[in-house]
């Protein structure tokens, strides 16, 4: 469903916001769930900031910060490894195991906005769920099988009552299911380049 990116984490962290781009997807099912749908991605796509923890199966935690537009902060733990990674504009930083290095050259890292946009030849088809709970916030779950050239890719969307800002979405693939938490919208965050 996400476009292919230099920053494959980065990707999986981004749910389709930018329903309005000029190619968009065809979304199609219960009408009022594809208007609740719609309106919950671009609510996110015009957040400042937010966080998101995403749980990978197999182990390990990436937990993400963003600024608008372009500022991303990731810190990725596997075991007793962590590695952090900053992105501003198109520029990356790395640090890891007690080092610290600016990457040579520039990543074609899109802004959430830009990553979310599909092609008109993808094909939403959205099915309204239940009332569910994550971590004590009241959601509405959406079912969205997505399909693209011949792929598709089964999600479940939860969008929080109260703000009408997704909270969770599931994603389903040949390893397990990938779990991303959304959270903080808004929040003050400060995302530097770091001193390497």
């Amino acid at each position: 469903m996400f476009r292919l990116c230099a920053a494959a984490l980065l990707c999986a962290l981004v749910v389709p916001a930018a329903l309005a781009a000029p190619a968009r997807p065809q979304m199609q099912g219960d009408p009022q769930a594809v208007a609740e749908v719609t309106a919950a991605f671009q609510k996110f796509a015009a957040a400042r900031t937010w966080r998101a923890r995403m749980a990978i199966p197999g182990g390990g935690v990436n937990t993400t910060e963003f600024v608008a537009p372009d500022r991303f902060r990731m810190v990725m733990t596997q075991g007793n490894q962590t590695t952090e990674m900053f992105m501003i504009g198109r520029e990356m930083w790395m640090r890891s195991g007690g080092t610290c290095q600016k990457l040579p050259a520039t990543i074609p890292v899109m802004n959430p906005k830009e990553m979310a946009e599909h092609s008109g030849d993808t094909t939403i088809t959205v099915a309204r769920g239940g009332p569910e709970a994550v971590d004590g916030t009241p959601t509405q779950t959406y079912m969205l099988t997505v399909e693209t050239r011949g792929t598709t890719v089964r999600q479940k969307l939860f969008v929080a009552t109260g703000t009408g800002l997704p909270r969770r979405i599931e994603i389903q693939n040949p390893q397990g299911t990938m779990t991303v938490d959304y959270y903080d919208y808004d929040a003050q965050i400060t995302i530097n380049n770091p001193p390497c």
